[in-house]
């Protein structure tokens, strides 16, 4: 018996991307468009805490600052913008970067970059650029990027690149500086914030095809309607452009051994709110930064050592109970002590924030836990969602003592 052939659901008049294939390689080769094949894996540059990591990429362990997006770092003086840069700014070097460092408030020398372990030494690996004038930022920007470019096309890699503006809410406009040599007095917010709009709109797609990372500090200030608000002082497409902005808030560390001459004051707590992110839901965390020891890498992470999580982490405010009887280990929950498991010891919070307690071992499980708390929800989180209400909604029709139509939400958490 002759074998039947198969015959093809396809419909005949259906057609794929090979048809015009030759057309989008040729627009390509003209470096019209970018034609991406989505096998690279987004990379990142280490913040040096922890919790910031997971706050802009969900990983505690491998994120940090995406190499190939605007990241901005806005808030009031003083609240750790540029500390976190030069942070970044010395793990990206450990990397192998080369560092083109614009700095618009001439606040920084040669020995404070040092004091972060900044190598400026070699002005083959470290630019810095000192301007204030938008225009002149500008035009420098796009020059050297284009420039980047021609390089990358020659065959060299350019993506160990990074550029930092500090800070980007201190330039100023040439219409602002004729304006004041004249007397006029008034700040042009609106001129400076057009340009400011036009380079990130014109350098942002070429950052992501050299695929390298732009990090720029911001000031902000209060709006003044009846509820006021936080804005950056260089216009709303500092909120728009980038793929992450961060806003900053601080409260003084106490002192505790005051002298005459102290303010009272060891340091900086920071609240680090997500305005905007496109990799990480948008939250908030808090790290400490001290005047004598700067960042504690480890601190925020005790928030996801809970009495929940302590099977797979092994530390939380648990107390431990040993049967005499029969010797089982239980462990219950409480508001005191943190119990470290693997050094069988109870330790106040202060003494948490440290590598014998968070080991190596210890952030492997703290990573999913993490990562999971700042992941968007994926197509398969919302079907897996929407199929567990189908079966609650099927065991509330098969129990007839419960309403579902009742007002009141107790029955249903029955």
């Amino acid at each position: 018996m002759a074998k039947q052939q198969k015959t093809s659901s396809k419909p005949s008049n259906e057609y794929d991307f090979s048809k015009i294939s030759n057309v989008i390689d040729n627009l390509s080769k003209k470096s019209m468009i970018i034609v991406d094949n989505m096998n690279e894996e987004r990379t990142y540059i280490n913040t040096d805490v922890y919790i910031l990591n997971a706050l802009l990429s969900k990983s505690i362990l491998h994120g940090g600052i995406p190499r190939n997006r605007i990241t901005i770092l806005a808030g009031d003086p003083a609240t750790g913008k540029s500390y976190i840069c030069y942070n970044i700014i010395r793990n990206a070097q450990h990397d192998g970067y080369k560092v083109l460092f614009i700095d618009t408030e001439f606040s920084i020398d040669r020995t404070d970059f040092e004091s972060f372990g900044i190598d400026v030494t070699d002005s083959n690996k470290f630019k810095l650029i000192r301007c204030g004038k938008i225009e002149d930022i500008k035009i420098a920007l796009i020059q050297i990027i284009d420039e980047l470019k021609k390089i990358k096309e020659s065959g060299l890699d350019v993506s160990k690149t990074i550029i930092v503006i500090d800070s980007i809410g201190q330039l100023y406009s040439e219409k602002e500086k004729t304006d004041a040599l004249k007397g006029d007095s008034k700040a042009d917010m609106g001129k400076r914030a057009q340009i400011i709009k036009s380079m990130l709109r014109v350098i942002t797609n070429d950052l992501g095809y050299l695929n390298i990372p732009l990090i720029a500090t911001s000031h902000v200030y209060l709006t003044t309607d009846l509820f006021p608000q936080q804005k950056q002082s260089g216009g709303e497409a500092l909120n728009y452009t980038p793929s992450i902005v961060v806003y900053l808030s601080a409260a003084k560390l106490e002192d505790l051994e005051k002298d005459d001459l102290s303010l009272g004051s060891t340091g900086i707590l920071v609240t680090a709110r997500s305005r905007k992110n496109r990799i990480a839901k948008p939250k908030k965390i808090k790290f400490s930064i001290d005047h004598d020891k700067g960042c504690n890498k480890f601190e925020g992470l005790e928030f996801f050592c809970t009495p929940e999580n302590f099977e797979k982490v092994g530390i939380a405010q648990v107390k431990q109970n040993i049967d005499k009887k029969t010797g089982e280990v239980t462990y219950e929950a409480t508001k005191g002590k943190w119990y470290v498991k693997h050094l069988d010891k109870s330790l106040f919070k202060k003494q948490l924030f440290n590598g014998k307690v968070f080991t190596k071992e210890v952030l492997e499980s703290l990573e999913p836990i993490i990562y999971d708390y700042f992941k968007y929800s994926s197509w398969e989180d919302v079907q897996k969602t929407e199929q567990e209400l189908n079966d609650q909604y099927s065991q509330f029709e098969e129990d007839p003592e419960l309403d579902i139509d009742s007002t009141s939400d107790d029955d249903l958490l029955k």
